[in-house]
């Protein structure tokens, strides 16, 4: 009987483990989807103003006589672009250099760091944009400036580990938000 059992249990379990193939599934990512492109103007009394995008909010960290900062939050990507506004006090160089030794803390990870000049002469607005690739902390870096007045240092920040391939799609559109941010910036 036990025998007759046992052999009863076994053809059940082949009838029931018999069924489709199992086919292992990649490992994915999630879809995103990013808001569409439209803009609105910030402005910041005595520093600057610029064209943000409206799925982004604007927030002033603090201020000091010498600085201030602000965090431009954009939720849904998980991502905050930190400003910081400085007088040039006769420390143009020092400021340029200071945003070049953060972008160089950079080059043990990156994959590349390219850098593009930006010089409007209508608006006064000269600076550096890096796009820094790879698996790094800060994928875009920039600092503008007019050369008599004004200082401003930017840097891009997410909130989850590092993985340049699956942020790819919102480093890229975040990176197209700040160029076009930084063509419409205005000094006060």
């Amino acid at each position: 009987m036990k025998r007759y059992t046992s052999w009863l249990l076994l053809a059940c379990l082949l009838i029931v483990g018999c069924s489709e193939d199992p086919t292992p599934k990649p490992r994915g990512y999630f879809r995103i989807d990013l808001p569409e492109q439209a803009y609105t103007v910030w402005s910041d009394s005595s520093t600057f103003r610029a064209e943000v995008p409206v799925y982004a909010k604007v927030a002033k960290r603090g201020a000091k006589a010498e600085a201030r900062w602000f965090d431009i939050r954009f939720k849904g990507q998980r991502a905050t672009m930190h400003l910081t506004w400085s007088p040039v006090e006769n420390d143009l160089q020092e400021l340029i250099e200071d945003a070049h030794t953060f972008k160089s803390t950079h080059q043990a990870k990156a994959a590349k760091i390219k850098s593009e000049r930006l010089l409007s002469d209508s608006t006064r607005v000269f600076g550096t944009l890096f796009e820094i690739e790879g698996d790094v902390a800060s994928p875009f870096v920039f600092y503008v400036t007019d050369s008599t007045a004004n200082f401003l240092y930017g840097s891009l920040y997410f909130d989850a580990r590092p993985n340049a391939d699956s942020l790819a799609p919102v480093t890229a559109r975040l990176r197209e938000d700040m160029r076009h941010m930084l063509a419409t910036l205005h000094w006060q």
